[in-house]
């Protein structure tokens, strides 16, 4: 009885507080979750309700296509996916598709059909005149065949001779550009309000773009609020992944989309003063008085440790929540993180399957002649130790449609990272060897031996990694004409194909800012961020907090894990951030009487003046492994000290001033607008690849690395091993080593055998 009256009386008091803003407003509407898609939007009005209707585009690129999708050979398949949105309907919707076709092919033989989830929507003829040309092509998508997650499906059918069929002419190709694109008029509807639903609205799994999530909380927080608050981001950022998001920070503001708002009884948005006070941590979803098409999530407590209450219960216990609003009793770890658990992370404990690296079956299986290659994705820890590894092994057990003969030039092409690994022929067992098992024979120093298994050179450690298995069917030709081939060929990776990650240990050299910017490291190091401490200044600006809150959010999707257990603090004491990795954003109050000696600070940020230590010869260790010893010399050669008022941004490393082999990293602004290229550079994969060392340095749309100053290790090695790597580039000192060690064991061998010698001649006297 008593959530239902705080039901009654929170939807009255959101009712009287919106009445105002309400009345005589005109709605606009920006697609939730969707900023980067072009959108306009109408609206019509029936019978009292507002009903909004919206033009979605949606381009290929922004699916994920870098490139031009290629199609070889006729009966050849390109697959594009999209998703539509739990708010939404769909009422029309347009492909357009710009495609350049071979000029081999002939007009009415040739045609490329379009299906959307396996239904015909319409043939685009090849005619005479526009071979070889990039033409522009549109077809209505039937409406009616649209489900939460949909495909559109490309088939060339091609031909390049009127008396001779060879499906496999290299003639016989096409190519569909990334800026293809689909055009939606989707209609919002109106959600029920019910925790049920959670994540979506706020999160939409099956909307492909970048989350936009508004986070609105009252001007009057404190620490807690701000640590509730990153929880909230690290765990919306978890389900966005690769998809990226932001949380833009609004205060005491009305929020015009889906958003997340914090109450707590000393501290409502103003829009929300007269909000009743709460009895505990709660979660509720409401409709926006304003426009029903608009959720808002409210996290309500009494306090800030209510406020966390309510979103550890949130992270934790979502499938637990039902109806309109629920109380947190209670939300807490029973079982600890352990080290290098992230559920985005490939486990390195045991070998694993390749069905636990897919989100679904079907995934390793395709079907077509020349077929789209089985993709399977992984991310290992930055700090995996592969150096001097004669690589990963792998067992890969296969099947396929088998082939006319056993030479008949049809194979599986394995590759990683776009790096060609090896190459199986396809024979008439239709399977993987007798056994249904293949063991891929080991590559090493570029000879195959006798052993079993394939080791794999090309995984790049803290970096998204992708196994390409691409299948190719070749068919057999009646002479030198008619092709003679089955009207379907499938192939299937096996699920229980492994691959093994376990027993290398963790050792890397720090700082690396590439680790950081890719993957969170060192932070993501305990999932949960329970021994990370964020440095925050006292009375942070909103923008020093609005990167705060994309940090974590970008955490959690490196991750895969909300930041339950990350502390935040304002203050540098020893007793917080002792045997703690921190992640300090702002100025650091402690080394302001440091930041101008040069020995010590290698990046000063302070009101106008910048100052940096630069090496002699700065390493772009792009493609290069991050566990490379740093052979070339740190030491600063050059000190240059400016003033300057422009947009200026760095994130530098050092090892903790408070623990050693703990790692601080600092976020710095020149100004507090310029922590917007700090966000800007952290959801950019191509600046990303431009950082590494102790120093970024952001400008504009510009991004320097620099490998400078003091260097430490983390994790443990062997103590065999970890000699060996650290005098592997000494050569000569490993040589007198190995000499002084071969002198001092002659010699005592020679004084234990001289011993043993005196002893038998004594023994011998003795017996006479």
């Amino acid at each position: 009885m008593r959530i239902k009256k705080n039901i009654t009386l929170i939807a009255a008091a959101l009712s009287l507080m919106f009445n105002a803003a309400a009345s005589g407003k005109v709605l606009t509407s920006t697609n939730p979750g969707d900023a980067d898609a072009k959108q306009t939007t109408a609206l019509s009005k029936t019978d009292n309700q507002v009903s909004i209707v919206s033009e979605r585009t949606i381009t290929f690129e922004q699916l994920g296509y870098q490139g031009s999708i290629s199609m070889m050979g006729s009966e050849s398949n390109a697959y594009v996916g999209f998703g539509s949105r739990i708010d939404e309907v769909v009422s029309k919707a347009d492909l357009y598709f710009d495609i350049t076709s071979s000029p081999a092919l002939l007009a009415l033989m040739s045609h490329i059909k379009v299906f959307l989830n396996n239904e015909l929507m319409g043939v685009a003829a090849v005619d005479d005149g526009q071979q070889g040309k990039k033409i522009s092509l549109s077809i209505p998508l039937d409406t009616r065949y649209f489900s939460n997650y949909n495909q559109i499906r490309f088939e060339l059918i091609g031909n390049t001779s009127n008396t001779c069929a060879n499906p496999n002419d290299p003639g016989i190709w096409a190519e569909i550009s990334q800026s293809s694109r689909i055009v939606m008029q989707v209609q919002k509807t109106e959600l029920k309000s019910d925790l049920s639903l959670l994540p979506a609205p706020f999160f939409d799994k099956r909307d492909f773009s970048k989350l936009r999530l508004p986070v609105v909380m009252g001007s009057s927080y404190d620490l807690n609020e701000l640590k509730a608050a990153g929880i909230l981001t690290s765990y919306f950022g978890s389900l966005a992944e690769w998809r990226g998001a932001e949380f833009p920070l609004l205060y005491d503001k009305a929020p015009e989309r889906n958003a997340v708002v914090f109450i707590s009884n000393d501290n409502k948005p103003e829009f929300l003063r007269d909000f009743p006070d709460a009895e505990g941590p709660m979660l509720q979803v409401v409709s926006h008085p304003a426009n029903p098409y608009v959720k808002l999530l409210l996290v309500i407590g009494r306090d800030s440790e209510d406020l966390n209450t309510a979103v550890k219960g949130l992270a934790l216990g979502t499938r637990l929540l039902t109806g309109p609003i629920a109380k947190i009793n209670k939300a807490v770890q029973i079982k600890p993180r352990q080290p290098y658990d992230a559920p985005n992370w490939i486990t390195t404990s045991k070998p694993v399957t390749l069905s636990e690296l897919t989100e679904h079956e079907n995934q390793l299986q395709v079907e077509g002649r020349i077929p789209a290659p089985i993709r399977v994705s992984l991310k290992l820890p930055p700090d995996l130790f592969t150096w001097d590894s004669r690589g990963i092994p792998m067992d890969l057990n296969y099947r396929y449609s088998p082939p006319v003969s056993d030479n008949s030039g049809s194979r599986l092409s394995l590759s990683i990272n776009n790096q060609f690994i090896e190459a199986f022929n396809l024979t008439t067992d239709g399977q993987a060897g007798e056994s249904k098992r293949i063991r891929v024979p080991v590559l090493d120093n570029n000879m195959l031996s006798g052993g079993n298994r394939v080791r794999i050179p090309a995984f790049k450690a803290g970096s998204d990694n992708q196994i390409e298995f691409e299948f190719g069917f070749a068919s057999s030709s009646d002479g030198m004409c008619q092709a003679a081939l089955p009207s379907k060929q499938y192939a299937v990776v096996d699920g229980d194909s492994t691959i093994d990650f376990s027993g290398f240990p963790h050792y890397m050299e720090m700082p690396n800012m590439r680790a950081f910017a890719a993957s969170g490291y060192p932070f993501t190091r305990m999932a949960d961020l329970s021994e990370t401490v964020v440095v925050l200044p006292p009375n942070p600006p909103r923008e020093l907090i609005q990167t705060y809150l994309n940090l974590l959010g970008s955490i959690g999707a490196d991750s895969g894990y909300p930041a339950v257990n990350v502390a935040v603090t304002d203050q540098w004491s020893k007793e917080q951030l002792n045997n703690k990795d921190i992640l300090s954003i702002g100025v650091v109050p402690q080394l302001s009487d440091a930041a101008f000696d040069e020995d010590q600070v290698n990046l000063v940020l302070k009101a106008g003046e910048r100052l940096i230590r630069l090496p002699s010869k700065n390493e772009p260790q792009l493609g290069m492994n991050w566990l490379d010893p740093s052979n070339e010399a740190q030491d600063a050669s050059d000190i240059v000290s400016v003033d300057a008022y422009g947009a200026f941004a760095a994130i530098t490393g050092a090892e903790s001033p408070f623990t050693k082999n703990r790692s601080l990293v600092s976020i710095m602004g020149a100004n507090p607008d310029d922590f917007s290229l700090i966000d800007s550079a952290l959801a950019d994969s191509g600046k990303i690849e431009h950082m590494f060392g102790s120093v970024v340095t952001l400008r504009n749309d510009e991004v320097a690395s620099y490998n400078v100053g003091d260097h430490y290790y983390v994790g443990k090695l062997p103590v065999w091993k970890l000699i060996w790597y650290h005098f592997s580039n000494r050569p000569v000192f490993l040589a007198f080593i190995a000499m002084l060690l071969v002198v001092v064991v002659t010699i005592g061998l020679w004084r234990v055998l001289r011993n043993i010698s005196k002893r038998r001649i004594a023994e011998g006297e003795g017996e006479q």
